[in-house]
């Protein structure tokens, strides 16, 4: 079994995209930049083997996984 090690930052960010709908308000919320919190949210997916959110110009809508 291999062990995944969580990043509190990268979770905060998912957490507050997920709330807020856009990169960047999740980044002022967390107070990170917009390039950090895009490379988490990639990272994030990729341990996930998932991804998270379908991108749009108007913001990021949450996938099914992201709900759950």
């Amino acid at each position: 079994m291999v062990s995944v090690q969580w990043n509190l930052r990268h979770l905060r960010a998912f957490v507050k995209t997920y709330e807020l709908g856009t990169i960047l308000a999740a980044s002022k919320a967390v107070h990170i930049s917009q390039p950090a919190v895009t490379q988490g949210l990639v990272r994030l997916e990729d341990q996930l083997g998932t991804s998270l959110f379908e991108r749009h110009p108007d913001g990021m809508h949450p996938t099914e996984a992201a709900h759950l």
